[in-house]
């Protein structure tokens, strides 16, 4: 499977099981970064922590599908 197809299929996965979690999941920001789309979690202490833990988090539930 070439890296695209790849890509899109984890996407599909990941967004699949995310609807069927009871878990809340962030929201998807729909503005780019530049126009403060993601500007409430980045200006919290330690965001980068926050994100790296999330998508830890997230991929590690993939794996475990």
């Amino acid at each position: 499977m070439n890296a695209r197809r790849r890509a899109i299929a984890e996407t599909n996965a990941f967004l699949s099981m995310a609807m069927r979690s009871d878990e809340s999941m962030p929201r998807i920001p729909r503005r780019r970064v530049d126009r403060g789309g993601f500007a409430e979690l980045l200006n919290r202490p330690n965001a980068s922590g926050i994100i790296a833990c999330w998508w830890a988090k997230a991929l590690d539930r993939i794996r475990d599908h």
